[in-house]
Parts: C-alpha cells; structure tokens; sequence
C-alpha cells in the first residue's frame, strides 16, 4: 500500500471540547473557512505535529554544536567565514 493510500486514512477521534472553544471554532468557520470542524482540528494537529518534528531536529542541532570540542568549533567558525565571502561575493556579482 502507497503512502498516499495511508495518508488518506481517516480514524474517527471523539473529544470532549469547551462549549466556548467550540462556538469559537464554528464562528471561525463560518466567516473565514467553509469546511467541518473536522478538517480544521486535523490542519490544527499536523501544524503542531510539524512544528514538534521542526523543534526536535533544532534540537538535535543544537546538542550536536554543543557537543564539538573547542578545536571542532575553531575549525567550524574558519568554514562559516570562508561561506560568508562565498555568499557575499556570488550576491555582488
């Protein structure tokens, strides 16, 4: 089975919700957005999905460069100033 065909499988979820959070999503989605409930709390989830994924590889990176020895880094700070007059000098020409 394609990635396509388990991306489009749906489970159905029941939430207990705030009856004030609710009447806030059904305003919404009648002045802004013409779709279900439903589609908006899955858009709302895959955003948060996202960013947790984007936050743990920032995280990832971040335990990475703390991780280098003092040489690692001098040896990094060398590269990031050699890329720096690359980039500068290919966005003057």
């Amino acid at each position: 089975m394609g990635s396509k065909a388990f991306s489009s499988t749906k489970v159905k979820v029941t939430a207990s919700l705030d009856a004030e959070l609710v009447e806030a999503i059904d305003v919404f989605l009648k002045e802004f957005k013409p779709r279900s409930r439903s589609q908006l709390i899955e858009d709302v989830l895959r955003n948060w999905h996202k960013d947790q994924k984007k936050r743990e590889i920032e995280s990832q990176i971040e335990q990475y460069y703390l991780s280098l020895s003092h040489e690692e880094q001098a040896e990094d700070r060398q590269w990031d100033k050699i890329a720096t007059r690359s980039a500068q000098h290919l966005w003057e020409n």
